[in-house]
């Protein structure tokens, strides 16, 4: 019978910083940790609190819902930078749901802009009218 393999919070570390190609050594140092200290994180043998996690999540410059998320999809790979850089940036469905409002919002905006542009058209209609009816007294 074959057992399942789950990936664990340690697993999804090491990929990212793999894929972000950063060094043990250079996260190690970040984190103020030698690297045989944080070696003990990726390898499962010291408890990830989660303030070390927070700090993980943003030097490697991802959200920290990736190391959780099962539905982490990559969607732009950018290798031009290999200095630990930007490499991977991750889509998940709260990112989505962030597109979403942000659209509804630049809607929002596009249409108060819309109503406003009407009012100073109706405005400067009015404006002259008044001048005509001031003009011919």
């Amino acid at each position: 019978m074959q057992t399942q393999q789950f990936e664990t919070v340690s697993d999804r570390l090491k990929k990212i910083r793999l894929e972000k190609n950063v060094s043990q050594d250079f996260l190690a140092k970040k984190l103020g940790f030698t690297q045989k200290a944080y070696s003990k994180i990726e390898n499962n043998e010291t408890k990830l609190n989660v303030d070390i996690l927070q700090r993980i999540s943003e030097i490697l410059k991802v959200p920290i819902e990736f190391f959780f998320n099962n539905s982490q999809q990559p969607i732009l790979n950018d290798f031009s930078n290999r200095t630990g850089g930007d490499n991977v940036i991750y889509k998940n469905n709260a990112t989505e749901k962030m597109e979403e409002l942000f659209k509804d919002l630049i809607k929002s905006k596009d249409d108060v802009i819309a109503s406003k542009n009407q009012e100073i058209e109706m405005m400067k209609m009015v404006y002259r009218k008044l001048e005509e009816l001031i003009g011919k007294k």
